[in-house]
C-alpha cells in the first residue's frame, strides 16, 4: 500500500467524512481514565489504524506503539510545547484539537493550524533535535500519544515505508508553509479569508442540512489569527461572505453554505 499523503489544492477542497485518521468510534476525553484502560486502548488502536503515517506499519509495530507509547492529557489552554524549547518526544493527537501558533516580541500572534486526531506534532524539532518552532496549546480538552526517541528509531529502522511517508509529510508541510507565506504577501484579505475557511473543511467539516458545518469552535479573534489580520477586518470579510450566501455564522461557529462559491472566491474569481 503506498503512503497516504497528498497535497491539497483549491480545486480539491471538499467535505471529508474520513479525515487523516478516518472516523473511529467517538470516545470522550472524560472516559480516558486509569480505571478505563480498555477504552483508551480502543481509541489508540482506532487512530493508529487510520493515521496515514502508520498505515504501512506491521501489526507488531502498531502493537509496540500501543505498548510503549505514553499518554499525555491536556486541559483546554494547557501548553504542550513552547517555542524554542527542546522536543524530546514525537506527539500525535488522539482526541481533541491542538492549536499551533507563533507570537512575535511585540505580542502579535499568528495561528498556523489546528491539529485534529491523527496529526503529528513537532516532527521537525524532534528529528533535528532543535527547539520547537511553534507554541502548541490544547484548544480543547485533548489526549496526545507520545513516542520517545528510542521507540521512534526502532520503528523507522523496522518500517522503511514509515520513513518515506514521514519524509513526504515534511515536504507537504513545507509546501503549505511556502504557499501560505506567499498568499499572506500577495493575496487580498477576501481570498485569504475564503482559503482559511476551506482549509478547515477537510479536517473539521461535517455534512449539515445546509452545506457543511465546521465542527471546530473558533472565535472571530482566533479565526483572524489564522487569517493574519485583526478581528474587525476578519469580521467585515466574514459578514460580506455571509451576505453573498457563501457562509453562515453563529457564535464561534461557521458553516459553508455554497462551497463552490467559496472556492471561486479563494481562487480569485
Amino acid at each position: 500500500m503506498p503512503c497516504c499523503c497528498s497535497d491539497i489544492g483549491i480545486s480539491s477542497w471538499s467535505v471529508s467524512t474520513h479525515p487523516v485518521y478516518g472516523t473511529p468510534q467517538r470516545i470522550s476525553v472524560n472516559d480516558m481514565t486509569d480505571s478505563n484502560p480498555a477504552a483508551l486502548a480502543r481509541l489508540i488502536a482506532n487512530v493508529l489504524q487510520r493515521a496515514a503515517w502508520f498505515q504501512d506499519c506491521s501489526a507488531a509495530s502498531l502493537q509496540a506503539i500501543q505498548d510503549h507509547g505514553s499518554i499525555k492529557r491536556l486541559g483546554r489552554g494547557e501548553m504542550l510545547m513552547r517555542c524554542g524549547e527542546a522536543v524530546g518526544k514525537l506527539n500525535m493527537v488522539l482526541d481533541g484539537a491542538l492549536e499551533v501558533s507563533a507570537t512575535s516580541a511585540t505580542g502579535k500572534r499568528h495561528v498556523t493550524n489546528y491539529l485534529e486526531p491523527g496529526q503529528l506534532i513537532g516532527l521537525i524539532p524532534f528529528i533535528d533535535e532543535g527547539g520547537s518552532i511553534h507554541d502548541v496549546t490544547a484548544h480543547e480538552n485533548s489526549l496526545v500519544l507520545q513516542l520517545d526517541r528510542a521507540l521512534f528509531e526502532r520503528l523507522t529502522a523496522a518500517e522503511p515505508a514509515l520513513t518515506r511517508c514521514l519524509m513526504r509529510t515534511l515536504c507537504l508541510r513545507s509546501r503549505r508553509t511556502y504557499a501560505r507565506l506567499t498568499d499572506s504577501l500577495l493575496l487580498p484579505l477576501r481570498q485569504r479569508c475564503a482559503q482559511t475557511l476551506l482549509e478547515l473543511v477537510s479536517p473539521y467539516g461535517v455534512p449539515a442540512p445546509q452545506g457543511v458545518a465546521i465542527s471546530l469552535k473558533l472565535s472571530q479573534e482566533e479565526l483572524a489569527d489564522m487569517i493574519g489580520c485583526s478581528r474587525p477586518m476578519a469580521n467585515r470579510e466574514l459578514k460580506e461572505l455571509e451576505k453573498e450566501g457563501a457562509i453562515s455564522m453563529t457564535y464561534s461557529r461557521y458553516s459553508i453554505i455554497d462551497i463552490e462559491r467559496l472556492r471561486a472566491i479563494a481562487a480569485g474569481h
